[in-house]
């Protein structure tokens, strides 16, 4: 399957290109015949460089609506952050302990990546912008069962 094949702008298709993917991997096409880029749920686990924030960035630019990518730490959501930050036409925001975007602020963004502590506190401070989520990624779901930041990750999950 081809980049060209997905029901992307013709924008994000060229941005991919000239990134040098064309063709995607057996796990990626393996997504989008799951229905990723329908507004299906998926759990993708694959193996490290398989393709898996391709797929995420798939369901979110599919998904109709905003979207949240939520990561443990703050490096990765500066590093996803920024990696978002670069398709075109997609506003991106950031909610961590260290760099924040106010969360009123955060509901005029396409995608907002954020630590799960940080989406744990909008949850619980009623912020607006959770109810209007088209899409939510999880970024390392195997969190799930780590101390520390497993409980909060669950019980964010489960009120997402």
């Amino acid at each position: 399957m081809r980049v060209r094949d997905l029901p992307l702008s013709t924008d994000l298709r060229d941005h991919y290109e000239s990134q040098g993917v064309e063709e995607l991997y057996p796990p990626q096409v393996a997504a989008v015949e799951s229905g990723v880029a329908e507004g299906k749920n998926l759990v993708a686990a694959i193996p490290t460089a398989s393709g898996k924030t391709f797929i995420a960035e798939l369901a979110m630019l599919t998904a109709g609506g905003p979207a949240l990518y939520i990561v443990p730490l703050r490096a990765l959501a500066r590093e996803k952050y920024e990696t978002f930050s670069a398709l075109p036409g997609v506003d991106v925001g950031i909610s961590t302990g260290d760099f924040d975007s106010p969360a009123e602020d955060l509901a005029a963004f396409d995608v907002v990546v954020a630590t799960s502590e940080k989406v744990d506190s909008a949850i619980r401070n009623g912020a607006e912008w959770i109810g209007d989520l088209a899409c939510v990624v999880v970024d390392e779901v195997h969190l799930l069962g780590a101390e520390g930041r497993g409980p909060t990750l669950e019980v964010t999950l489960a009120n997402l």
